[in-house]
């Protein structure tokens, strides 16, 4: 395969992900250090991406958008989050979780920690899962979920954080 073929394709990746990621907000340095390019070379990737648009050889797509966006909340640790309420499934960004109040916290805890409960396969949860196909990815999400929502939980114990954010939310 072709060296220049290769930088091409990763060019276009670069281009799409400068574009979206700028447009969202993100800054030229936070860009730049997440992709590892310099920032002149993200500019320079962001406008001929943002030329190919103005050209008509390429649209914007919210698809590709949110991707870009989900690909760097994951680089940076924000997480997609998956737990259980009494009425189904649900995400949200770990970054959502801490911005909760307690209570709100403490009922998905309460209930996605029922759902795990009832799973008759809850003490392979901590083993170590499949190559492929994992059977129990989502109870494993959600055990993930337990465990996050525990920590925010005790972190605000131990700060006394609890108590003020109750009273405010009153």
């Amino acid at each position: 395969m072709n060296v220049e073929k290769v930088e091409d394709d990763s060019s276009q990746y670069l281009q799409e992900a400068c574009y979206y990621l700028l447009k969202k907000g993100l800054t030229l340095e936070q860009v730049s250090k997440a992709l590892e390019v310099s920032e002149q070379e993200a500019t320079r990737l962001y406008r001929e991406f943002e030329s190919k648009i103005a050209s008509g050889k390429r649209e914007e797509n919210e698809i590709d958008r949110n991707l870009w966006e989900d690909v760097y909340n994951d680089s940076v640790g924000n997480e997609k989050i998956t737990f259980v309420r009494d009425n189904g499934f649900y995400h949200c960004r770990r970054d959502d979780l801490d911005k909760m109040d307690s209570p709100a916290l403490m009922a998905i805890f309460e209930t996605s920690k029922k759902f795990l409960d009832f799973d008759m396969y809850r003490r392979y949860l901590d083993s170590k899962p499949p190559v492929g196909y994992d059977p129990m990815a989502m109870q494993r999400q959600i055990k993930r979920a337990v465990d996050l929502i525990e920590q925010i939980l005790k972190q605000r114990w131990e700060s006394g954080e609890t108590k003020k954010n109750d009273s405010l939310s009153r």
